[in-house]
């Protein structure tokens, strides 16, 4: 970029710039360079910070041609932040300027500041990932089954230990409702009384759709229909089976190939648990009624026992106290809730909130998973840049190595339904997920779990109406870096907006079958490559039209995405971002791409 008359040139996506690209491990040579041309004597500093450490100053060397350059060796884990100091001495004038990340903060070309208080810095994580995550996971596509809704397996449809002070919906075709009081408190918790069979039954459909991981929203006892208010951490709830009968879905499932992984809701319980028990449920007392009982200290009261901590609010979900031993032991010790439950035979875990649950508690969690079965993953629910969030005010070590495997990819979703629906240029599509792929060390970046809805957003279908423009979205999601995860029904063309209208049953024998085959070609398109699971992602836009390189051992793909009402061409030689890649595929830079408009293409190109 131009300031004054000087020429300054750094991007941090660029290798010719600073290598390597992205994240790094400790003990690593990372080689810094930066082009200052159209001044004559310069002193050009590099200022590197260690989040909560004193800034370090290493002088750059001329290497001629207006390049100045340092090596640094990385060290201990955690997030470190750069810029460039210039002190210019040349005709009377001595002075500094101070070079950094753009205006966006997500890295990439960078931009002259005059004042240091004001620069942007680029950030530069340093990662200890010892184990990545399992390969099988890696090589998986997930479906995620909200139990209640997917599928009734008992004889004529009979519902299993209905609970108290609730209703059954008359037909599977119904659709959700919540039955409330004036204050917005549900009083009646709804059923359709889906269950742990109707997974088994159906787990022959998910394994022709091409399915090899199933999540499971929580299936612990608990009063309500999702189960995030849990009422017995070692217990299934009785409307969904028993231990048996989950233990044979775990022995099913493992005979077509597919591992399940957990919902795991350690941040607070039920007010209706055993734990708690503010409605008198269990036999044995709990926190809130008895001072002495022994689950007291696991909650935190304000003024026993009205006035207690609660998730966001909501006095139906006391926080449980992270901090007292005897929880921590209860969830994370031997025979306690992980252990007891990992060595059953499942894949791992989803923490759900995991923002809330601190990064000793979360490592705690996984030494527990890790020695009850070391094949298995750790997933946490993050819905920012998990590398750099900030919580409560305190800096997050996610994905350092020692806590979470991945995180849920909340921000390939929010980008790419925004780009597809015309909010976001494929310009910022791009510089967003560099972004990521910047700052996420690979392992992390190559284990996040992607998916285009939850049962926390709206559908896919319904924030995505258009059908041509929903083909591509799944395209994206299949081809993108990452572990995709499809939500129940969308494969079937379900639509809703947020809870609970999300949250409907699956409409068997009313799908949308040509949106299902879509999904099967696109699933198996998946598996037939280690292009799609391993292979490295360079991303490329022009106008607005995206895509990218998925670079395989044997053969790679191009994926290109045309979201416009009319068609486009693209030459790749002409689009913007495809740097770096290898000397054995320039050919491919020579090639035109006609995309129909709302459409998007894959190309096989061999090595």
């Amino acid at each position: 970029m131009r300031y004054g008359n000087m020429t300054i040139s750094y991007n941090s996506h660029l290798s010719e710039f600073k290598k390597p690209f992205g994240a790094v491990t400790p003990g690593r040579d990372v080689h810094f360079r930066i082009r200052i041309e159209g001044v004559g004597k310069l002193t050009v500093v590099l200022v590197l910070t260690k989040e909560g450490q004193r800034e370090t100053y290493r002088e750059m060397s001329s290497e001629g041609q207006g390049y100045y350059t340092t090596i640094i060796t990385s060290g201990d884990a955690g997030l470190y932040f750069y810029y460039f100091r210039i002190h210019i001495k040349e005709d009377n004038l001595d002075r500094y300027v101070f070079v950094g990340n753009n205006e966006t903060g997500l890295g990439g070309e960078c931009q002259v500041y005059e004042d240091f208080t004001y620069v942007k810095s680029y950030q530069m994580t340093m990662h200890n990932y010892v184990k990545p995550s399992p390969e099988w996971y890696r090589e998986a596509v997930f479906y995620q089954i909200f139990v209640d809704r997917f599928y009734n397996g008992n004889e004529h449809g009979a519902i299993l230990s209905p609970k108290k002070n609730s209703f059954i919906y008359a037909t599977w075709e119904d659709s959700p409702i919540y039955i409330k009081d004036p204050q917005g408190n549900i009083v009646r918790w709804d059923f359709f009384g889906g269950n742990l069979k109707g997974v088994i039954a159906k787990l022959d459909y998910l394994k022709e759709l091409g399915i090899t991981g199933i999540y499971l929203n929580p299936v612990f006892e608990a009063r309500s229909n999702h189960k995030y208010d849990t009422g017995d951490y070692m217990k299934i709830d009785p409307m969904f089976g028993d231990e048996p009968i989950f233990r044979q879905l775990i022995e099913e499932a493992g005979k077509r190939g597919m591992r399940i992984v957990l919902d795991g809701v350690f941040n607070h319980a039920g007010a209706d648990s055993l734990y708690f028990n503010k409605l008198g449920t269990y036999p044995e007392k709990g926190a809130y009624q008895d001072r002495d009982s022994k689950y007291t200290d696991w909650f935190m009261f304000n003024n026993y026992p009205e006035d207690y901590e609660c998730w966001w609010g909501v006095k139906d979900l006391p926080n449980l106290n992270e901090n007292n031993s005897e929880y921590r032991s209860f969830i994370c010790g031997k025979g306690g809730v992980i252990d007891k439950w990992t060595k059953t035979g499942i894949g791992g875990w989803r923490l759900d909130v995991a923002d809330e649950i601190s990064d000793g508690f979360i490592r705690d969690i996984r030494m527990s998973m890790s020695e009850a079965d070391s094949d298995t993953v750790l997933i946490g629910e993050v819905w920012e840049d998990a590398s750099n969030k900030i919580a409560y005010g305190q800096r997050r070590r996610y994905l350092l190595g020692d806590e979470l495997h991945g995180t849920m990819n909340y921000p390939l979703k929010d980008n790419m339904i925004a780009y597809l629906n015309g909010s976001l240029s494929a310009r910022d599509l791009y510089m967003r997920m560099m972004s990521l792929k910047e700052n996420y060390p690979k392992e992390a970046f190559y284990s996040a779990f992607n998916s285009m809805g939850t049962h926390d957003t709206r559908r896919i279908r319904t924030e995505i109406p258009d059908m041509d423009r929903l083909r591509a979205a799944v395209t994206i999601l299949m081809t993108m870096p990452g572990v995709p995860c499809v939500y129940y029904g969308d494969e079937a063309g379900m639509t809703g907006e947020r809870d609970p209208y999300n949250r409907g049953p699956y409409p068997w024998g009313r799908e949308d079958l040509e949106l299902q085959q879509h999904y099967k070609d696109l699933i198996a398109l998946r598996h037939s490559s280690d292009a799609f699971t391993s292979g490295d992602y360079i991303p490329f836009y022009q106008g607005n039209l995206y895509g990218y390189l998925r670079i395989g051992r044997k053969e790679s793909y191009i994926v290109i995405i045309n979201r416009d009402e009319t068609d486009r061409m693209m030459i790749l030689e002409d689009a913007a971002g495809l740097n770096d890649i290898p000397q054995n595929l320039n050919h491919i830079l020579q090639g035109e791409f006609h995309l129909a408009k709302k459409s998007a293409i894959i190309r096989k190109v061999n090595n």
